[in-house]
């Protein structure tokens, strides 16, 4: 009886394991009948399945923390991908880039180029077209490509001035010319400042006799020279033109925001510019946009209230929404060699727009195609990188009576004309002559 007694007084394990651990009595009871009292309970936990129970709740445990640590790895990943698409897309950034090439001979008119660490496998080095080659005193021209073997390449040489020398470390340029209209062309300019609400903004003013006026609108982290290729082609038409800067330029005033801003502001530099010609006597416009400048110029054509006054525009690989820019940027993004998952892609356009105030919608111009009444001449290069064919097709697509789409197989990001400037020239031509 007294055993029985202490083993309901000592209901607890805990209470048991001390008392025999410590050799005292639990409730007036020797510490050897308290250890065998605790093997009792023991035996009678197990007989009741309790010990399963606890299996159950382990097995439990490792579930939520692996749930857990999954939820931490996507919300990490969403937070430093929602990082990198302000730093690649928003933060204000002039930083030309590097010269990646190496200058291995030079032999008649034949240059021999070497990659380097820093050559970028997928640009321009190795693509078909008329480029610059610039060093850091010499600017040439490279066209067709004669050989490649491995990390070389063999292409004809057009001198522009001096030449590189060997060992020249060097870059491929898409503008093609250096300098400015009079320097690149013989073309006679003038530097005119243009009243904007930021501040006053620089433009190239070249002079011609007709009374539509041609608006040339760079891309993100361009500048005007983006536009000497193209400018003969203009001037020989007759057509006065304007090579306008806008906030965020290199020198110039921010935007408010202090990013880019893909056209939801800019356009307001793009009406500045539209004012200053129609004061000067235009009767009309034509506007012509590269990458980010195409959605600027989208962006003028809706918001605008000089907009009616524009007759056509011509787009380059324009970015007309960037939320498909986003997620085509995600594609070619590898994780452990699969690209970034969709949902991880959403997550990191939620976090921009908390972090950053990223506003998708105000950046999909695509979406008031049928807002549209002006003519657009369309450019799109089947490699681009940073814009998608489709977006340029969906555009296409959705307004088949107004755009006119020219797609240039092999072309990377605003490089059609360089890939073919006979083709490309003769559709602006041809785009021009319809609406004069």
């Amino acid at each position: 009886m007294p055993v029985r007694r202490s083993f309901v007084s000592c209901s607890s394990i805990l209470r048991a394991e001390k008392c025999r651990h410590q050799a005292y009595r639990v409730c007036g009871m020797p510490a050897t009948l308290a250890g065998r009292t605790t093997m009792r309970y023991h035996a009678d936990i197990v007989h009741r399945g309790v010990a399963p129970l606890s299996r159950a709740r382990k097995i439990q445990t490792i579930f939520v923390v692996a749930v857990l640590m999954l939820l931490a790895v996507y919300l990490a990943g969403g937070w430093y991908y929602s990082g990198q698409i302000e730093a690649e897309a928003f933060v204000v950034d002039h930083e030309e880039d590097p010269f990646d090439l190496r200058v291995a001979s030079i032999a008649g008119t034949r240059i021999t180029l070497d990659t380097t660490p820093e050559t970028d496998l997928d640009g321009r080095w190795d693509k078909p077209g008329l480029w610059g080659l610039e060093s850091e005193d010499t600017y040439n021209q490279v066209g067709t490509i004669v050989s490649r073997s491995g990390d070389s390449v063999v292409r004809e040489l057009s001198p522009l001035g001096t030449l590189p020398r060997v060992g020249d470390a060097v870059r491929i340029s898409s503008f093609t010319y250096p300098g400015d209209p009079l320097s690149a062309h013989g073309i006679e300019f003038q530097e005119i400042g243009i009243p904007a609400t930021l501040g006053t903004f620089p433009a190239w003013l070249t002079f011609g006799d007709s009374d539509t006026w041609i608006i040339l609108v760079h891309g993100k982290g361009s500048d005007r020279r983006a536009f000497l290729r193209m400018l003969p082609m203009f001037v020989e038409r007759g057509y006065p033109t304007l090579n306008i800067t806008y906030r965020n330029d290199l020198g110039l005033p921010m935007s408010p925001t202090g990013y880019y801003q893909f056209g939801v502001d800019e356009w307001e530099d793009v009406e500045a510019a539209a004012t200053f010609a129609l004061a000067a006597g235009a009767k009309d416009l034509v506007l012509v946009g590269q990458s980010m400048g195409g959605g600027i110029v989208a962006s003028f054509l809706y918001n605008s209230n000089v907009a009616h006054r524009a007759k056509g525009a011509i787009l380059d690989g324009p970015a007309l929404n960037f939320d498909a820019l986003v997620d085509y940027g995600a594609s070619q993004r590898k994780i452990l060699g699969v690209p970034l998952p969709g949902v991880l892609t959403g997550l990191a356009k939620f976090l921009a727009t908390l972090r950053f105030g990223v506003d998708f919608d105000k950046m999909n111009y695509l979406k008031r195609a049928q807002e549209l009444s002006t003519p657009i001449l369309l450019f799109q290069g089947s490699e681009d990188l940073s814009v998608p064919e489709s977006l340029s097709a969906q555009f296409k697509e959705a307004r088949p009576d107004l755009v006119e789409y020219h797609q240039f197989e092999g072309a990377v990001h605003v490089g059609a004309w360089n890939l073919d400037p006979q083709r490309y020239e003769d559709a602006v031509h041809s785009f021009l002559a319809r609406l004069d």
